[in-house]
C-alpha cells in the first residue's frame, strides 16, 4: 500500500550561493561607507566655509565697534565745543545788553 519509507527527499542548499549574496552585501556596505565619507567631507567643507565667514563677520563687527567708539568720542567733543560756544555767546549777549 505504501511505497518504501526512505524519508523525504530534500536537496541541500549550497553554501556558495550565500557567498555571492555576501559579496553583494559587502559591496553595498562599502558603497554606503564611501557615500557617507563623501557626505562628511562635504559637511566638513561647508563647516569650514561657515567658520571662515563667521570669523570675517567677527572681525568686521569689531571694526564697526571701534569706528562707532571713535565717532562717539568725536560727537562728545563736538558737544563740549558747542556748549562752550553757547556759554560764550550768552556772555557776549549779556555784555552787549549792559
Amino acid at each position: 500500500m505504501f511505497s518504501s519509507n526512505k524519508g523525504p527527499n530534500y536537496s541541500k542548499i549550497p553554501i556558495n550561493d550565500y557567498d555571492s549574496d555576501s559579496d553583494s552585501d559587502d559591496d553595498f556596505i562599502q558603497k554606503e561607507i564611501k557615500s557617507q565619507r563623501a557626505q562628511f567631507k562635504k559637511q566638513d567643507e561647508g563647516l569650514e566655509m561657515l567658520s571662515m565667514s563667521a570669523d570675517r563677520l567677527g572681525k568686521l563687527s569689531l571694526g564697526i565697534s571701534e569706528e562707532l567708539d571713535q565717532q562717539n568720542r568725536m560727537l562728545d567733543n563736538m558737544e563740549d565745543d558747542l556748549d562752550k560756544a553757547a556759554d560764550n555767546l550768552d556772555f557776549v549777549t549779556l555784555q552787549l545788553e549792559n
